[in-house]
C-alpha cells in the first residue's frame, strides 16, 4: 500500500512539474537558511560548556560607584580567589587568569610577536577542561618561568621535536622552560590563549581596590551560588572597607551614605560569551540579543516558508476535488486519500531536504565568513542535526498536507462530480491570513536590515572627533627601548610622513591605558574621588589625530615642568565642575598617605573625541606626558601606501631585528562594530530570502485565484472587460493584504530596532520614511508578482474559459 502510494505521489508530482518545482524550491531555501542559522545559534550558546564543570564555575567581578562613575570590571582583585576559597566552605577551589600584554618570543631563528599570552595558577589545567597531550596537570605550571604551549604552538616553534624541557625567550621577562602541550583551545571558549605561563612569574598586586587578575572559583557540588552571593557584602565590608578607609579617608559607611558603593559579583562561566560586556574582558564577547534575534530569523524564514508550502499545496489541490469524487466511487475510503495526500506532501518535504542539504554544503563557507565560524560539514552532516532535520520536514510535511488530506477526503463523491463543490473555497480566509504573516516578517526583516545599515553608516561618518584616515598604527614600539625616540625622528623625517606620534593608547584597538581616582587640589578628605580614564601621550599626539583644543596649550619639549602637567578632555571639565580649567589642579589618591599624593595641573583641555566605542559614551579622560611608548601612529600624505610601508619596514629593520607590524587606524576603528556588521550583511541576506519565499507563495495563491475565476474572466472579458481592469481587479484583493501586512508591521519593526538601538549611546533616529520604502518595495514586489498570473489569466481566449468545466 505504502508503495502504491509513493508511487501515485510520484507520478502526481512529475504532472505538475512547475508546481513541485516552485514548491521544493521554497521550502528548501527555508530549510537551508534555518539549518544554517539554527548551527550558529547552537554554536553560540555552547560557549564554555565543554568545560566538565561548567555550571559550578563562576568568574568573580568588581562593580561599584566612585564620584558619580559607575565600575564594571570583568577581573577581580588578587587576593579575592585566596580569600574567598579561605573564608567560604562552598568554594571548591579557584584559579587566576593574569595578561602582561605582547611578547616577543624567539627559539632560534623563529621569533614572532605573541599577544596570546596569559600566566596562570597551577591548577588552571585541572580547573578547565583543556586536555593536556604532554606533560602532568598538577605540575605543568608549578614552578616559575614554566610555560605550557597550544599543539599549533609546541608545532610553529618546534617542528617535530618533542619541546617538554626546552626554553623559549619571551623577550624581557627572559626563558621559559616548556612543560607541557595542550590542545588548542575550542573556538567556543570565551578565552584563547597559545601561551600559559605560571603565575609564580608574574607579581600580582595585594590591594582590594584594583582589579588585579580574572578570577574563577568552582564551588561543591550542589552549593548554591545564591548562598555565597550573599554573603560577598560581608567580605567587602571586611577586605574592602579598610582600605576605602585608608585611601580615602572615610569609613566603610561614610562611603555608602554619599551614594557610592563597592561590590564584587559572580558571573556563570557559561553566561559569559552572551551576557558580558564589562571593562577589561578577556575578548570580545557576543550579545544575547543576536541570539533572539536569529532564532526569531530561522523560526520566521521557516514559517514563511512552510506558509509558503501550504498555500501552493492548497493551489495545486484545487483541481483534485472531481479525482476524490472517482476515486470514492471506485471504493476508496477516507483514509486512504487522507494516506494519500499526506504522503505526497511529505514526499515534498524530503525532496526539499534533500536540495537544502545540497545547498547548504555549497553555501556554507560563504556563511562562515559572514559569521566569523569555523564550521565544517560534520557539523550539519551529523545525526543530531539529519534528525532534526527530518523531524521537521515530517512536522511540515503533515501541516502543509493536512487541508487537502482533511478537507478534500470529506467530499461527498456526488456533489463532486456534479460540479456543486469547488475546492478551497471555504479556507479562502487562512490562505489570506498566511499570506499576510508572510508579508509581515518579510516587512519586518527589510526595515530591520535598513535601520542597521542606517546605524553603521552613522558609526562610519560620525565625526568622532580625531581623524582616522591616512593613519598609520606600528604595533609593539616599546621593544625598541631607548631606540624608540631615534625611530620616531627617522620616521618623522620621511617625505609621505607628516607627523609622528608615541603613545601609550590610541582610539580603536588593543593598546596600554588606565583608570585612576583624582580630586581637586583643595578637596576635603572625606571627598570621593573621580574616577578617569588615562593615558600617556607626547607632544605631537593631538596634531597626529587631528585632536582640537578649547582652551589652553598642548605638551610641549620647551616647558620643563610638563611632566606635572596634563590635557583634559571636556568631559572632565563637566565632572570636576569647572568653569575655567586652565591652570587649576588635581591630585591622585595614592595610598592614603600624603607623600604618595601627586598633583597635576590642567594646560590644556581638548574637544570630546571617541576613544572607545559608540556603545558607550564619551567618558571623562586625563592625558599625561611622556612615559609609555606603546605603539606609533604616523599620519603620511601620501596615496602611495606601499612605498610608504616599505620604507617604514627598511627603517623598522635598520633599528631591530624584531618583526615588523602595522594596521591602519581607520581599520581598527570599523573592526570595532564587526559584530554589527555581520548582523548588517546577515539581515540583509535574509530578509531578500524571506521577500523571495513569500512572492512565491504569493505566486501559489494568485495561481489558485485565477483558477478559481476563470470563468469569470472570461465572462468579463465577453462583456468587453479590458486587460488591465482584469489585472487590477484580480490584484486589488492581494494588494489589500499587503496593506495590512504593513500596519501591522510597522510597529513591530519600531519596537523591535529601537531595542536593538537602544545598546548605542550615539544612534540614529528611526525616521518615517524608512516605513513607508519598505511598504512601497513590499507592494511593488507583490504587484509584480501577481501581474505574471493576472496578465496570463487575462489575456487567455475567452472562448477556452467558458468551455472549462
Amino acid at each position: 500500500m505504502i508503495s502504491n502510494y509513493l508511487k501515485i505521489g510520484l507520478r502526481s508530482l512529475w504532472n505538475k512539474k512547475a508546481f513541485s518545482s516552485i514548491n521544493i524550491c521554497g521550502l528548501a531555501i527555508g530549510l537551508a537558511t534555518c539549518m544554517l542559522i539554527l548551527l550558529f545559534v547552537q554554536h553560540e550558546l555552547s560557549y564554555d560548556r565543554f568545560n566538565q564543570n561548567a555550571g559550578r564555575i563562576f568568574r568573580v567581578t568588581l562593580h561599584g560607584r566612585i564620584g558619580g562613575n559607575d565600575i564594571n570590571i570583568a577581573g577581580a582583585s588578587a587576593p579575592a580567589g585566596p580569600a574567598l576559597l579561605r573564608d567560604y566552605p562552598g568554594v571548591e577551589a579557584y584559579t587566576r587568569l593574569s595578561s602582561n600584554g605582547t611578547f616577543l618570543v624567539k627559539n632560534g631563528e623563529k621569533r614572532f610577536l605573541e599577544e596570546r599570552v596569559i600566566f596562570t595558577d597551577s591548577n588552571f589545567f585541572n580547573f578547565f577542561s583543556i586536555p593536556l597531550l604532554k606533560g602532568d596537570a598538577n605540575n605543568v605550571l608549578k614552578e616559575p618561568k614554566t610555560l605550557v604551549l597550544t599543539r599549533s604552538m609546541a608545532l610553529k616553534y618546534f617542528g617535530n621535536q618533542d619541546p617538554i624541557g626546552k626554553s623559549l625567550d619571551m623577550g624581557n621577562s627572559g626563558a621559559f622552560r616548556v612543560t607541557g602541550v595542550c590542545e588548542d583551545v575550542p573556538s567556543n571558549s570565551h578565552f584563547h590563549y597559545n601561551f600559559f605561563g605560571s603565575m609564580k612569574s608574574v607579581t600580582l598586586g595585594d590591594k582590594w581596590l584594583s582589579s588585579g587578575a580574572h578570577t574563577y572559583i568552582l564551588l561543591h557540588k550542589g552549593y548554591p551560588v545564591e548562598k555565597l552571593s550573599a554573603q560577598m557584602p560581608q567580605m567587602v565590608r571586611k577586605y574592602i572597607g579598610p582600605e576605602i578607609q585608608e585611601f580615602l579617608g572615610m569609613s566603610y559607611d561614610e562611603y555608602l551614605r554619599k551614594g557610592d558603593k563597592f561590590g564584587l559579583g559572580l558571573q556563570a562561566l557559561t553566561d559569559i560569551h552572551l551576557t558580558s560586556n564589562l571593562e577589561n574582558e578577556l575578548e570580545g564577547n557576543s550579545n544575547i540579543k543576536y541570539i533572539y534575534i536569529f532564532t526569531a530569523i530561522a523560526a520566521f524564514i521557516l514559517l514563511i516558508a512552510c506558509i509558503n508550502f501550504m498555500n501552493l499545496s492548497t493551489a495545486g489541490s484545487a483541481g483534485r476535488a472531481k479525482e476524490v469524487g472517482v476515486r470514492k466511487v471506485m471504493g476508496s475510503v477516507r483514509q486512504q486519500l487522507m494516506a494519500q495526500f499526506l504522503t505526497e506532501s511529505v514526499l515534498v518535504t524530503f525532496f526539499a531536504l534533500l536540495v537544502a542539504l545540497v545547498l547548504v554544503v555549497l553555501l556554507l563557507p560563504g556563511f562562515n565568513d559572514l559569521a566569523g565560524k569555523r564550521f565544517d560539514l560534520q557539523s550539519i552532516l551529523n545525526a543530531r542535526m539529519i534528525g532534526y532535520a527530518v523531524a521537521g520536514c515530517l512536522i511540515v510535511g503533515f501541516l502543509a498536507g493536512s487541508y487537502p488530506a482533511f478537507f478534500l477526503s470529506a467530499f461527498r463523491p456526488v456533489a463532486v462530480l456534479k460540479g456543486s463543490i469547488q475546492a478551497g473555497v471555504k479556507s479562502g480566509w487562512l490562505r489570506n491570513t498566511l499570506v499576510t504573516i508572510q508579508f509581515v516578517v518579510s516587512i519586518v526583516m527589510i526595515i530591520g536590515t535598513m535601520i542597521v545599515y542606517q546605524q553603521l553608516r552613522f558609526i562610519q561618518n560620525k565625526n568622532v572627533g580625531f581623524d582616522k584616515e591616512q593613519v598609520l598604527i606600528l604595533h609593539d614600539t616599546h621593544l625598541l627601548g631607548d631606540k624608540a625616540r631615534t625611530f620616531k625622528e627617522q620616521v618623522g623625517n620621511l617625505s609621505a610622513v607628516s607627523s609622528v606620534t608615541l603613545a601609550g593608547y590610541l582610539p580603536a584597538g588593543n593598546s596600554n591605558n588606565g583608570t585612576d581616582g583624582f580630586l581637586p587640589e583643595n578637596a576635603e578628605n572625606n571627598i570621593t574621588p573621580y574616577r578617569f580614564t588615562t593615558y600617556q601621550v607626547d607632544q605631537d599626539y593631538l596634531r597626529t589625530l587631528g585632536i582640537g583644543l578649547v582652551n589652553g596649550r598642548n605638551f610641549s619639549k620647551s616647558f620643563g615642568g610638563d611632566s606635572a602637567s596634563i590635557l583634559i578632555n571636556e568631559a572632565a571639565v563637566k565632572q570636576f565642575g569647572w568653569k575655567d580649567p586652565i591652570g587649576k589642579r588635581i591630585r591622585t589618591i595614592g595610598n592614603g598617605t600624603p607623600e604618595s599624593k601627586r598633583f597635576y595641573t590642567v594646560v590644556g583641555v581638548t574637544k570630546d573625541f571617541h576613544f572607545r566605542s559608540m556603545h558607550e559614551r564619551i567618558a571623562p579622560l586625563v592625558m599625561f606626558y611622556g612615559g609609555d611608548q606603546y605603539q606609533m601612529a604616523v599620519k603620511i600624505k601620501t596615496n602611495d601606501i606601499p612605498g610608504v610601508l616599505k620604507a617604514l619596514e627598511k627603517t623598522w629593520k635598520a633599528t631591530t631585528d624584531n618583526p615588523f607590524g602595522y594596521s591602519f587606524l581607520n581599520e581598527r576603528f570599523d573592526n570595532m562594530y564587526e559584530s554589527e556588521q555581520r548582523v548588517g550583511k546577515l539581515f540583509g541576506i535574509f530578509a531578500g530570502l524571506a521577500v523571495v519565499i513569500a512572492c512565491l507563495g504569493l505566486f501559489g495563491l494568485a495561481a489558485f485565484t485565477t483558477i478559481q475565476r476563470t470563468k469569470e474572466i472570461g465572462v468579463r472579458k465577453v462583456l468587453g472587460a479590458s486587460v488591465l481592469s482584469i489585472v487590477s481587479l484580480l490584484s486589488r484583493d492581494f494588494v489589500k493584504l499587503v496593506g495590512i501586512a504593513i500596519l501591522i508591521a510597522s510597529p513591530l519593526a519600531w519596537y523591535g530596532m529601537n531595542e536593538w538601538l537602544s545598546d548605542f549611546a550615539y544612534k540614529v533616529s528611526i525616521e518615517w520614511w524608512v516605513f513607508l520604502v519598505a511598504g512601497v518595495l513590499a507592494v511593488s514586489v507583490a504587484l509584480l508578482t501577481v501581474s505574471f498570473q493576472s496578465i496570463k489569466a487575462a489575456l487567455v481566449n475567452p472562448v477556452k474559459s467558458l468551455k472549462r468545466e
